[in-house]
């Protein structure tokens, strides 16, 4: 092996390993709520009119259907005005 065969397979260890510790530690962007007397209500309401969105998504998938297109005929004719008879 080469010795910059060998650096190059140290660096990806390196960056294998670390990428590997860095997924395995604990996040902190959430904490846990020590308030337990606070209660947290959230309500959802719906309200789409009984609309069928599947129809719409559909109207949208036959929107990129491409159009047929004219085939194009491209003909060459020899034009050689320069003939002897």
């Amino acid at each position: 092996m080469k010795l910059l065969d060998i650096k190059r397979n140290i660096r990806v260890s390196a960056f294998v390993l670390g990428f590997a510790v860095i997924t395995v530690l604990p996040t902190s962007a959430q904490t846990n709520a020590t308030n337990n007397n606070r209660t947290d209500t959230t309500r959802v309401v719906e309200r789409d009119n009984d609309f069928d969105w599947g129809w719409l998504g559909l109207l949208g998938l036959a929107g990129l259907m491409p159009k047929k297109r004219q085939v194009e005929v491209h003909q060459n004719r020899d034009t050689n005005t320069n003939r002897t008879v």
